[in-house]
């Protein structure tokens, strides 16, 4: 995953992923736990939650309810999140970039919310926190092009067993119930239409 470019992790990292039930939420939270790190995996509605403390988060949160920034802060204790992979953008992100903590990086793969959080410079050196997104031409540059050496990584942990993707499989006469669900965050993983 190239996102993992813009960052290392390691045992003394916390690590925040909201949309953790998603396919590319999926990984990260595997990953990071995978390297040691403490994970908090956000995601929307008590089934999706399960889903990802399945996957290996050490503390899964329902970002449906009012309160989940206060239950983020109550899990980790005196402790903030160094990273932020973010996926959705909104309120969402607002809230989650507020649980990082000085020098954290807020990295940014989606916005599934609409639009990605954008933060102001002055916001960003106030608070001693990073933020970029990272996909698409950011990616290309830090691979000079080249995504191969990124998906045979992959593949290797995938087929080790290390990574496990999540894929919620609809028949291709359903794809207008596969939007629908998609519109509605009613998917965990990657969607896949099949003949």
């Amino acid at each position: 995953m190239g996102i993992l470019l813009f960052t290392e992790l390691g045992p003394d990292s916390v690590v925040l992923v909201t949309a953790a039930a998603g396919g590319i939420g999926t990984l990260l939270v595997q990953h990071a736990k995978n390297v040691g790190a403490t994970v908090v995996g956000l995601a929307g509605g008590p089934e999706k939650v399960e889903l990802v403390q399945r996957n290996g988060a050490d503390i899964g949160i329902d970002y449906l309810r009012p309160d989940w920034p206060e239950q983020v802060r109550a899990e980790l204790g005196d402790r903030r999140a160094t990273v932020l992979f973010d996926g959705v953008g909104g309120e969402i992100s607002r809230a989650a970039v507020d649980l990082l903590g000085k020098g954290g990086q807020h990295l940014i793969y989606g916005a599934a919310d609409g639009a990605p959080l954008s933060l102001s410079e002055e916001e960003l050196a106030t608070r001693d926190i990073t933020s970029e997104m990272v996909v698409g031409p950011r990616m290309l540059q830090r691979v000079d092009g080249d995504l191969r050496p990124l998906e045979d990584k992959a593949m290797a942990e995938a087929a080790a067993g290390r990574m496990r993707p999540a894929v919620q499989r609809f028949a291709l006469a359903d794809a207008a119930e596969a939007h629908r669900a998609l519109e509605t965050r009613g998917t965990v993983g990657k969607v896949v239409l099949q003949a």
